[in-house]
């Protein structure tokens, strides 16, 4: 009868672990790791920027000399917006909006010409 306790409760904790720590593994954990930990850093404009619009399709950052900026990208809102290294923002470039489906859908139309055939 002990044995069936101890038993049971160990699978208890395991079970109850395992739930918890699924979800960082693999690319979906990892992608979920660097969301939420993108959040704590934030701070200024930048914060105020992913509240509004959530989190950007892109995130590139550009070093130049002397300054870094990182664009944020955010194709159904239509907007690029650009921060310096204090996440200030400095710059924001508006564009037609685009589905970002529409894009591979676009590809699917197209005949693709090979010369070799």
């Amino acid at each position: 009868m002990l044995r069936r306790l101890t038993l049971m409760v160990l699978l208890m904790a395991l079970v109850a672990g395992s739930a918890d720590a699924s979800i960082y593994r693999g690319k979906r954990g990892r992608r979920y790791c660097r969301r939420q930990g993108l959040v704590l850093y934030l701070h200024s404009d930048a914060l105020k920027i992913y509240e509004q619009y959530g989190y950007p399709i892109h995130r590139i950052r550009v070093r130049g000399i002397g300054e870094t900026h990182e664009h944020w990208t955010f194709y159904e809102a239509g907007r690029e917006f650009i921060f310096n290294e204090d996440q200030k923002l400095v710059r924001t470039r508006k564009f037609f909006p685009e589905d970002k489906r529409e894009r591979f859908k676009r590809w699917d139309k197209r005949k693709i010409r090979n010369p070799r055939y």
